[in-house]
């Protein structure tokens, strides 16, 4: 089922002061004229302090980036997706826990990567992307060098990278980008990994197990040498 079906939803403008503590929105023309005056994505610039930092990638309506900032009080987390209802969902689901560690940016992550910090998140989550399943698609698909290029460079070493996705093709392309990549230690499989953030999951995730579909993950952690 296409993911842009299933994302239909109806949802609740926030309030300005709620949208305010939870979004920020930056504009195609700010990533790409202005990035310097943007915010970096770094604890010390988003929440003013100096935690550990994980990053989803495309992060919907925030359901998993909520319960593990629920779980992980000690950790920011921050949500990257580019679709204003899922974000409105992500702050009502966020508000709704009081939430204080946590922060969601509208923005297509391809526009972001001038955001990046070397060594400044501790995880990058991209948990069941959409696939783009057409030809034409599957060269758009965002987990690429480039991603994990930079992926590798904002992580601190030991860090990790996982994807999760229930599209096998893509999976397998995923392999395919860093079969030959010695800067990470590699796990992947079937299923979810042994230690998979608890008993979070997405909107997705819970959709695609509804219906017994097959999840297939990748873990990349950076090396903490070099080569």
């Amino acid at each position: 089922m296409p993911r842009k079906k299933l994302g239909r939803m109806k949802v609740r403008v926030p309030d300005e002061e709620t949208t305010r503590k939870y979004l920020l929105w930056l504009s195609g023309r700010e990533l790409h004229y202005e990035p310097e005056i943007l915010p970096k994505i770094r604890s010390d610039s988003l929440f003013g302090n100096d935690r550990p930092l994980e990053l989803e990638v495309g992060c919907g309506s925030g359901e998993f980036l909520c319960s593990l900032a629920r779980e992980h009080p000690e950790v920011n987390f921050v949500g990257i997706d580019r679709h204003r209802k899922s974000l409105y969902k992500a702050i009502e689901e966020a508000s709704g826990k009081a939430l204080e560690n946590i922060l969601f940016i509208g923005a297509d992550f391809r526009f972001v990567y001038p955001l990046l910090s070397d060594e400044s998140l501790q995880a990058i989550h991209l948990r069941f992307p959409d696939p783009g399943a057409k030809a034409r698609e599957r060269r758009k698909r965002l987990f690429s060098k480039r991603f994990v290029d930079e992926a590798h460079r904002a992580l601190v070493p030991g860090g990790r990278l996982v994807l999760i996705t229930d599209d096998e093709d893509y999976f397998e392309q995923a392999l395919a980008t860093v079969e030959e990549d010695g800067r990470w230690k590699k796990e992947s499989g079937q299923g979810r990994p042994a230690d998979s953030e608890g008993n979070a999951r997405s909107r997705f995730e819970r959709m695609w197990e509804q219906r017994g579909r097959q999840a297939f993950w990748l873990e990349l952690t950076k090396s903490s040498t070099v080569g």
